[in-house]
């Protein structure tokens, strides 16, 4: 397998995980920051958003695009389009800070800020391991065929393995383990139909369906288990529920937004072993 290949599977693995954490990330620190936001963060976050919106985020458009003039300046018009990034600005400034309330604090001393990012480093192996997973599996399967029930197998043990070295509790790791199996049996799936540039967009929306589902569920057996007074049927506690849902939504998103790592007619790349096979979306 080409080099760039293989960069650029582990750099999709990597964006993949990264979203998977950051909404827990960034709730956290949100809700830290909460008891001590007040006026004079909000106008730091306005003062900051404002140099964003004027200085920062016209610069580098231009330098993304590889031009002075970008298209969209024509049609979005210039009053919304201050609007759109000075917004944009305060919520990148509220995130910032969010982040830091996470971490320990501007002020905070070299000890406890140390020890705040180890954990948050350990968190976000917690939280992306099972999508990195996951994910790595599809490429195996992608790249070779006959790894498929392999690669399959050990993604699905892993989400067990995790569980376990984290210690989460069997309760937790089967309500983890059974949207995250039919994520990777059925993606191994898809992928084992076509691998090619509209393998990866019908991966994400399987995942939504499934995660989406599998919340809906989740919800629906705790609104009956309140009606009919019996707690021990709810799959999850109010605060692992929607732990679970920034979890998923992260993952999602992150599918959804990464760049496509499977081009069309890339070199190499194995095309549906018939034309009668059609794409699963």
């Amino acid at each position: 397998m080409p080099l760039d290949r293989v960069l650029a599977y582990a750099v999709f693995t990597l964006w993949v995980s990264v979203c998977a954490f950051a909404p827990e990330l960034i709730w956290q620190g949100f809700v830290l920051m909460r008891g001590h936001f007040g006026a004079a963060e909000l106008y730091s976050a306005l003062f900051i958003g404002t140099l964003f919106a004027f200085f920062i985020e016209p610069l580098v458009e231009r330098l993304k695009a590889g031009r002075w003039r970008l298209d969209h300046e024509q049609t979005r018009g210039l009053l919304l389009g201050v609007v759109v990034s000075l917004a944009f600005g305060v919520v990148v400034v509220c995130v910032h800070e969010a982040i830091t309330a996470y971490l320990g604090g501007q002020h905070a001393g070299d000890e406890a800020k140390q020890a705040s990012l180890t954990q948050a480093i350990d968190s976000a192996f917690e939280w992306a391991s099972i999508p990195a997973a996951v994910t790595a599996a599809w490429f195996v399967v992608g790249t070779s065929r006959r790894f498929a029930l392999l690669a399959a197998a050990l993604a699905c043990a892993w989400i067990v393995v995790v569980g376990h070295l984290y210690g989460w509790g069997w309760p937790i790791v089967a309500t983890s383990a059974a949207p995250g199996f039919l994520i990777a049996l059925l993606g191994t799936r898809i992928v084992l139909r076509h691998w090619d540039e509209n393998t990866f967009p019908a991966l994400a929306k399987l995942t939504a369906w499934v995660a989406g589902g599998w919340m809906l569920l989740a919800w629906g057996v705790q609104a009956g288990s309140e009606i009919i007074d019996s707690p021990g049927l709810q799959l999850y506690t109010p605060e692992a529920f929607y732990d679970d849902l920034r979890f998923y939504l992260g993952w999602c998103l992150g599918l959804f937004v990464a760049p496509n790592p499977v081009q069309e007619d890339a070199p190499g790349e194995r095309k549906p072993d018939s034309g009668s096979r059609r794409a699963s979306n």
